[in-house]
């Protein structure tokens, strides 16, 4: 086993290197799962310290509501934990959005809250400070 992080998708170990998951071990402190860029891009992945609150460590991927070109932007973050406020509300709303379990009303409120996350996920992209681009079409 190697100390040096390596992604775990194509075992390359520079290009910005992000904890994407966390595995706990019974008798010690466990340890991390890292994807480069490019992978978190391709797999969709969301940084660990920017999951939502109640995850255990597991790798988590953006929904589809985020849409990829968005992706591809949020991964030029890299850890990104200003992301978690974002992704507290994003998941549970696309799970109740995906749900047949929930009647029509509460489907559309959920929706309504991944889609106003979804445009924060776009307003904290674009306000950072190196100069990305705002978003195509304004949201």
């Amino acid at each position: 086993m190697s100390l040096v992080p390596r992604c775990m998708y194509c075992e390359a170990h520079d290009g910005g290197l992000v904890a994407v998951a966390e595995v706990a071990s019974g008798s010690g402190p466990g340890w991390s799962y890292y994807a480069c860029r490019r992978c978190r891009i391709a797999q969709r992945l969301v940084p660990l310290v920017a999951q939502a609150s109640n995850s255990w460590g597991g790798l988590h991927y953006w929904p589809e509501s985020v849409p990829h070109e968005l992706v591809e932007r949020l991964a030029d973050l890299g850890d990104a934990p200003q992301l978690r406020p974002i992704t507290d509300r994003l998941f549970p709303a696309t799970a109740v959005a995906a749900s047949r379990a929930v009647d029509d009303r509460e489907r559309d409120i959920a929706v309504a809250s991944a889609r106003a996350a979804v445009a924060s996920l776009w307003a904290t992209v674009t306000s950072q400070p190196d100069g990305l681009a705002p978003a195509p079409g304004g949201s």
